[in-house]
């Protein structure tokens, strides 16, 4: 109990930048960072909590989680733990790292940390595709390099069936609001970056999911299923673009 309110504490003031550094040059993150192998999920999750919250805009400590054992052991969490608030936690970690900080994101792509993602997304675990989805669409808008590498892995056309899925399943998109909105952006980004071939129903898929779209508060969803509608090849241009 007692090291479980203690990094609770930590993790709160790790969230105040100088507090940060002050806990780093003590030697007390690096502690927590060790935390991260322990046997106990709840202290792994509060070790990545503390991470996340230390690594933004503070690039000292962000060149210390990527240049030491610390990314890597997050990725491997990220891919292989076996407890669903390990995984999510994790990753929130490697992706407070990894945004904006062009040196964490080309260790990142040293260890394949692009692989990890993309299994991530793939889960099952709603919260972990929001957190793959936003972290990929992060980096990709920053950089053509990055939507090339994620074009040659494949997933444009995961993106693409997750979209049919949306558009095919009984409960309303509303219900998967957050995994839709950062799936129709990702599209976009990727379609903007290149030239994206769209398979031959994508118009059919996204016009069902806008019609499905109701309320005010779909109205950004809308808007991205009608430029992603205006993209899509005509009936007469044959299977692909």
């Amino acid at each position: 109990w007692y090291q479980r309110r203690v990094r609770e504490e930590i993790a709160f003031h790790a969230e105040d930048i100088d507090e940060a550094n002050d806990l780093y040059l003590m030697g007390g993150l690096q502690v927590c960072c060790a935390y991260i192998k322990h046997y106990d999920p709840e202290l792994q999750s509060l070790a990545c909590e503390v991470i996340a919250s230390a690594v933004q805009n503070n690039e000292k400590i962000a060149h210390f989680a990527s240049e030491t054992f610390v990314l890597g052991d997050l990725l491997k969490l990220v891919d292989s733990s076996s407890n669903e608030m390990v995984r999510i936690k994790s990753l929130l970690a490697v992706s407070c790292l990894v945004r904006g900080n062009s040196a964490a994101l080309a260790k990142f792509n040293e260890l394949e940390g692009y692989n990890v993602i993309v299994r991530a997304l793939q889960s099952s675990i709603p919260k972990l595709q929001v957190k793959s989805l936003f972290l990929i669409s992060s980096v990709c808008a920053d950089s053509p390099e990055q939507c090339d590498l994620y074009r040659s892995m494949g997933l444009p056309q995961q993106l693409f069936a997750m979209c049919s899925k949306f558009a095919a399943e009984e409960d309303t998109p509303e219900s998967h609001d957050a995994a839709l909105l950062l799936t129709l952006k990702l599209l976009l980004t990727l379609s903007q970056r290149s030239d994206l071939p769209f398979p031959s129903d994508a118009a059919s898929t996204f016009t069902s999911l806008r019609d499905r779209l109701g309320g005010d508060n779909m109205a950004g969803e809308r808007e991205l299923c009608e430029e992603l509608i205006s993209l899509c090849p005509s009936p007469l241009e044959g299977v692909d673009r």
